[in-house]
């Protein structure tokens, strides 16, 4: 890819370093991350049409929904906000998967556990529904909830039945978003 990126700093530019950016992004002939996506790596499992995409932090414990680094068919984690992305950046998808680079959350059982699984876009244990009011992030197939951790195992996330407390209750923060800017779609913090 060209060497254009939205750095934190850009919030702050002039308008004249603004312009500055857009001459230059017209002279390298930058293409935009999702013509990337879609033309030289279509393969990828970023999804291109989401409703969120940034960190899912429980009411309760104020902890994020992690990876921990873990693979396919392990648990789902949850640890400090951190704020930096990497293991704790998730996409809600328009097909309500909750994905993290190619892998969804996906429960076989009424009561768990809850797994990092290969996305197949078929709905069925890989499918959720986040309730904006309520905040809950309820599995499709068994009706039960996203629940916080136990206090015997404070890193993994639980499905129980709905009872809508605060630690059944997720906030979706999104810090990233694609930019449309005269037909073009670009990746980028959220302001």
């Amino acid at each position: 890819m060209c060497g254009c990126h939205i750095s934190p700093g850009a919030r702050k530019a002039s308008a004249g370093d603004v312009s500055e950016r857009r001459a230059l992004r017209e002279r390298l002939k930058c293409k935009s991350f999702r013509w990337y996506l879609e033309n030289i790596y279509p393969e990828s499992q970023m999804p291109l049409d989401y409703y969120f995409l940034g960190e899912i932090r429980n009411v309760k414990t104020h902890n994020c929904l992690d990876t921990m680094g873990r693979k396919s068919n392990e648990k789902i984690g949850s640890s400090y906000c951190h704020g930096l992305g990497g293991n704790q950046v998730f996409a809600y998808t328009k097909r309500h998967q909750i994905m993290s680079d190619d892998n969804c959350l996906d429960a076989s059982n009424a009561l768990g556990p809850v797994n990092l699984v290969r996305c197949h876009g078929m709905g069925g244990n890989q499918e959720w529904i986040y309730d904006d009011e309520e905040k809950t992030i309820k599995h499709v197939n068994s009706g039960n909830c996203l629940t916080r951790a136990s206090e015997d195992d404070p890193s993994t996330p639980l499905l129980r039945p709905c009872n809508y407390s605060e630690g059944q209750q997720w906030l979706m923060q999104s810090k990233f978003k694609w930019q449309a800017h005269h037909g073009d779609n670009r990746i980028g913090e959220d302001r």
